[in-house]
């Protein structure tokens, strides 16, 4: 089959790592898969075709590149405009979107539309296990799925450009106000002189870059601090980081996280439900209170000196990917699409 996997997302969440290793996975199965995104919002996948477009094209153009791609059937991950485009190109699409996911602008028809999908996988985490599915958003073909792993294994070699020195804490996400990415350079800014070893790199794109980088300046932090773009991707980074920060109280998904501990990553991270619901305080990693933020600074000191604890708890947090199988996600896309 031939397939076009088009990814979205909104401010804070990004369907581009979902989406680049699903459309490598589909690949594998024997399918021709191309990618299709938003300008800006494009993914970094070996072996894949990948495109971007305007974020002006309508739903009527894109069909038509459907239709002139020849395409079989499109999956769309949190990208509304592919589904209102497959409807027009009267292809076949499954939609993937995030449990509580919300489209930056509201969406009047979306029901409507979900009902034409040959399937809806709504992805959760084990906190919303049992909840009966919102019947105002979704029909009878919309199931809830255990939220994949889009994880790489932890080894210590070919380190990007940005990590100079030995030891790596990573953090990832938006550079919003509520993201928890100012608190954590505060609590670097008291942490880097104690530790001239260790190096802080922060992925992720948004508003307060700006500000980040001003800071980062004004304390004297160039030298152990890295700011980089999301659109470089952030598997090489997990891939070769020793610690995963991860200081935002209201995240609206967990799979950043589940990502960083299934690729063998100590965490530590501010209390929340994604949090909770994924590390065991202690043994895969440490959550600490959301409403005091000097707890993470010794939580994350703690864990840059206690080299045993790392291990221990890289090597439990690793196990995760056991739980929440790629393969499993895998199968529910690609089922409805070959009957």
């Amino acid at each position: 089959m031939k397939l076009t996997v088009c990814v979205g997302g909104n401010k804070t969440i990004s369907g581009a790592r979902l989406g680049a290793k699903l459309a490598q996975s589909l690949q594998v199965q024997g399918n021709e898969v191309n990618i299709l995104a938003p300008k800006g919002k494009g993914v970094n996948c070996s072996n894949v075709s990948s495109k971007e477009y305007s974020g002006l094209t309508t739903a009527k153009s894109l069909a038509s590149t459907f239709n002139k791609t020849h395409t079989s059937a499109v999956i769309s991950i949190m990208n509304w405009r592919a589904c209102e485009a497959a409807v027009i190109a009267n292809c076949p699409f499954v939609y993937v979107e995030y449990e509580n996911f919300k489209e930056d602008k509201v969406i009047k028809n979306k029901k409507e539309i979900l009902q034409k999908a040959l399937r809806v996988l709504v992805i959760s985490n084990s906190s919303s296990s049992g909840k009966t599915l919102n019947k105002k958003i979704y029909s009878s073909n919309a199931i809830r799925i255990a939220e994949p792993a889009v994880w790489v294994e932890h080894f210590n070699n070919n380190k990007p450009a940005c990590y100079k020195k030995e030891n790596n804490i990573l953090a990832v996400g938006s550079f919003t106000k509520d993201s928890g990415l100012d608190s954590l350079l505060k609590t670097w800014a008291r942490l880097a002189p104690a530790h001239s070893t260790w190096h802080l790199t922060i992925v992720g794109d948004g508003t307060q870059k700006a500000a980040f980088s001003r800071f980062i300046t004004k304390n004297h932090l160039e030298a152990s601090t890295e700011i980089v773009s999301a659109q470089n991707g952030i598997h090489n980074y997990m891939h070769n980081a020793d610690i995963f920060a991860y200081p935002s109280s209201t995240s609206a998904s967990s799979d950043i996280l589940l990502d960083a501990m299934a690729s063998k990553l100590p965490c530590v991270a501010l209390e929340s439900s994604a949090a909770t619901s994924l590390i065991k305080n202690g043994v895969n990693g440490v959550v600490v209170n959301a409403n005091d933020k000097e707890p993470f600074t010794s939580a994350l000191d703690d864990m840059m000196v206690n080299w045993g604890k790392r291990v221990s708890m890289a090597v439990q947090a690793s196990k995760l990917k056991d739980q929440y199988s790629f393969d499993t996600f895998v199968k529910a896309v690609s089922e409805k699409l070959t009957k």
